[in-house]
């Protein structure tokens, strides 16, 4: 389980004036809130933050909390994060207390790899879902779905249902759709003179 670890520090007024203050002294308002806890207004330094969400989990980086006076360290993802609408810094975090079993929903990118047989045997390839829905826990968190497209041929369709998902990750989806297509290059007859028209 990848995490990164965060200095938290207790916040204990809050409100828009107490937010600029605190970003003008260079960290980052944030919140801590679930696991059967109340919410907790903290400060966090940005950095460590945004290095993480900048990483190959994006949005779905699992984080170590080690929050000033409480003992030991929490896991918790960023389920919120609020950035600035033209300079795109970091505004405001809420985390979301987790352990390696709870079910946390997220969205991971989809990536195929490779080169359909249909598309070397002259077909197209159509990625229509780029990114999922799934369900799992921060222990079998994946960074994303990569799929093996070279078995598949000419004709070929795979579903969200189709995903080759790892153990323990399930996709959350309220209807049946696609997430790539390979199919036929259709020619049609031209005439005399003309160039052949490929659809």
């Amino acid at each position: 389980m990848n995490t990164v670890q965060i200095q938290v520090k207790s916040r204990y007024l809050s409100g828009s004036d107490v937010a600029k203050k605190v970003r003008r002294a260079g960290l980052l308002p944030a919140v801590v809130y679930g696991g059967g806890s109340a919410a907790k207004s903290v400060v966090v330094e940005p950095r460590p933050l945004r290095k993480g969400l900048q990483g190959p989990y994006g949005r779905n980086q699992l984080f170590s909390l080690a929050i000033d006076g409480e003992t030991g360290e929490q896991l918790a993802i960023a389920k919120e994060v609020q950035l600035h609408p033209v300079t795109r810094e970091l505004r405001h975090v809420d985390f979301l207390r987790v352990t390696a079993e709870t079910r946390i929903d997220v969205t991971l990118p989809v990536t195929l790899v490779g080169r359909s047989a249909g598309q070397k045997a002259g077909g197209r390839l159509e990625h229509i879902t780029r990114f999922v829905r799934v369900s799992c826990t921060p222990a079998t968190l994946p960074q994303k779905v990569e799929i093996d497209i070279t078995p598949f041929d000419n004709g070929y369709a795979m579903f969200i249902e189709d995903l080759p998902l790892p153990a323990g990750v399930t996709p959350v989806f309220k209807k049946r759709f696609k997430i790539f297509e390979v199919f036929s290059v259709k020619i049609e007859a031209a005439a005399p003179g003309d160039e052949k028209k490929v659809k």
